[in-house]
């Protein structure tokens, strides 16, 4: 005969076992804490890999790297917006310089893609701020929302002549 108390222990292990199962399998596909990815490379596919200085005109050759872990669907637009110094671009709220250039995708949750970018800037200037800020799709809103997150490159960009 078996010992009451290792009856008991027994019983407890299997049903914590058993509650482990159902919890890992009821919380299997939620997101505890949901982010998208936002990223500039260089020509070279490489974070730094940045040209500093070009002419005006000259085509600027980057990558634009995007990645969803929100829990869902998510459709995303980037927008290169070029300013100055003196314009603050921050996390609460989009950068105020003049949009150059708009990049949109779908992700599928677990999902990113790299998209090579050409921009031509014909403004000319010394340290002169272009900044990729991403927006989301907001389905309950019908429009665009600021997605709080941005990268920037610091670009002199000279005369042709």
């Amino acid at each position: 005969m078996i010992d009451e108390d290792i009856k008991l222990g027994v019983v407890a292990v299997l049903l914590t076992l058993a509650g482990l199962t159902v919890f890992r399998v009821a919380f299997a596909d939620r997101v505890v804490e949901p982010f998208s990815e936002l990223g500039l490379l260089g020509p070279g596919m490489k974070i730094g890999d940045y040209p500093k200085v070009l002419e005006a005109g000259q085509d600027l050759h980057l990558n634009l790297y995007i990645g969803n872990h929100e829990g869902g669907v998510m459709y995303y637009r980037v927008m290169a917006k070029l300013g100055t110094r003196e314009i603050n671009v921050s996390d609460e709220n989009p950068f105020d310089g003049h949009v150059i250039a708009s990049y949109e995708t779908v992700l599928m949750d677990g999902f990113n893609v790299t998209m090579p970018i050409i921009l031509k800037l014909n403004e000319t200037g010394t340290n002169l701020r272009l900044v990729f800020e991403m927006h989301r799709y907001d389905p309950k809103l019908g429009a665009w929302a600021y997605h709080y997150r941005w990268n920037q490159l610091w670009l002199n960009v000279t005369n042709t002549n």
